[in-house]
Formats: structure tokens, C-alpha cells, sequence
């Protein structure tokens, strides 16, 4: 089951919304991704959030569509709206969850939500970030990767040493080689072909690909 989850980050702009919004089972906006959502045209399946970044018409509107399961938190809570969003996609049974406008100008809030990923892998859930300029994702094993020209690819590892890493299809390839926590050797590798493919043994690895 697929499910898209829309934060208020930076925009993604309605075009790539809308193409990934077309295949998805379920859409669930986190609190002023509702706002983008209603600017592509998109109606969710679930609002969630304590509604703090979203306009109160564009609220109203959703409320008044019986489509849109509205759910309300309060701002005091354990839980940011985007760990609320990506778990209501969980317990609705998605096990592939792109997550879209997860990055901005709050760090906290970057990394956070970048690091729900780990959450996702360990019950065995497909999931990835998503912006105009960037898809993140997080590996214990192994990731395939399609070609998209002009954009970067980075191996940034997340435990102190990701071991017995090996690539195809990057210009600069690994073969079983270590990649150690705070090391910036992996940043920046290109496509050279049109499938490039990612593995390791042990250690938790983050993959972004980067336009330009």
C-alpha cells in the first residue's frame, strides 16, 4: 500500500505532488502541507496536526469535505505533526510512504523528520524523503537506484562505520570497502549508468541524491 505525506517544508511545487499523489492508496497532509496540497488541486484522506501552519480557510475547506478525516492535536504534545502524519500512513497499512516538503529552513525539523526514516526501516516500511532538489534515503542493506541525469549521489553513514560496502553504476565506485561516521568520502558520486545499486553488511547508511 502507498501513501504520500505532505509536511510544510519547502514546496515541491504542484507538478511532482500531483504525479506522486496519482499512484498513492492514501494521502495524508501533516498541518501546513494541506496548504500545498489544496494549491495542486489535491484533496488528502487524512489532515493531522495541531494546525498552527496551515491558513484557517484552507482548514475549513477540508473540514467540509467528507473525504478529509480531520485530526486535531494539541500544540503541547510528544510528537511532531509529521511523526503523527507518517504514523497514521503506518497504521493504515502502507508499507511504501514517500514523505514530501520534509526539509526547510528548521534544522531540527529537517533532521528529525530525515530520521523518522530509521523508525520506517526497522519495521521493514519502504520509505524516503522527497523535495524539488532531493530524495533521502536510509539502508541496513541493499538499495537500487534508478538514473536521473545531472543528479548527485551521496553515502553519508549514520553508525559509527558502515562496513562491506559496495556500488555499481557510480563513477567512483566501492567494492567492500568502510565508510566511518563523520567522513565525507561518499558525498557527491555521479550515475553512469541507467541502474545504479548500493549494498552493505552492517551499519546504517544514508543515500541522497542531489539535483546538479
Amino acid at each position: 500500500m502507498k501513501a504520500v505525506v505532505v509536511g510544510s517544508g519547502n514546496p515541491v511545487g504542484p507538478e511532482l505532488l500531483k504525479e506522486r499523489c496519482r499512484d498513492a492508496d492514501i494521502i495524508i497532509a501533516a498541518d501546513g502541507g494541506g496548504l500545498y496540497l489544496h494549491e495542486a488541486g489535491i484533496v488528502p484522506d487524512v489532515l493531522i496536526g495541531d494546525f498552527d501552519s496551515i491558513p484557517a480557510e484552507i482548514l475549513d475547506f477540508f473540514r467540509s469535505q467528507k473525504k478529509v478525516a480531520v485530526c486535531s492535536f494539541s500544540r503541547e504534545k510528544d510528537f511532531t505533526d509529521m511523526e503523527l502524519a507518517v504514523e497514521t500512513a503506518v497504521s493504515r497499512g502502507a508499507d511504501e510512504i514517500c514523505i514530501m516538503s520534509a526539509t526547510g529552513t528548521r534544522l531540527d525539523h529537517s533532521t528529525g523528520n530525515i530520521l523518522l526514516l530509521y523508525n520506517l526501516l526497522k519495521r521493514n516500511i519502504h520509505g524516503w524523503l522527497e523535495d524539488a532538489n532531493n530524495r533521502v534515503y536510509l539502508t541496513q542493506g541493499r538499495l537500487e537506484l534508478k538514473r536521473l541525469d545531472n543528479w548527485k549521489v551521496s553515502l553519508i553513514p549514520l553508525s559509527p562505520e558502515v562496513s562491506g560496502v559496495t556500488t555499481m553504476g557510480l563513477q567512483y565506485p566501492l567494492m567492500d570497502d568502510t565508510l566511518e561516521l563523520g567522513s565525507c568520502r561518499g558525498i557527491s558520486n555521479e550515475f553512469v549508468s541507467d541502474t545504479a545499486v548500493i549494498s552493505i553488511e552492517k551499519g546504517l547508511l544514508l543515500v541522497i541524491l542531489s539535483r546538479g
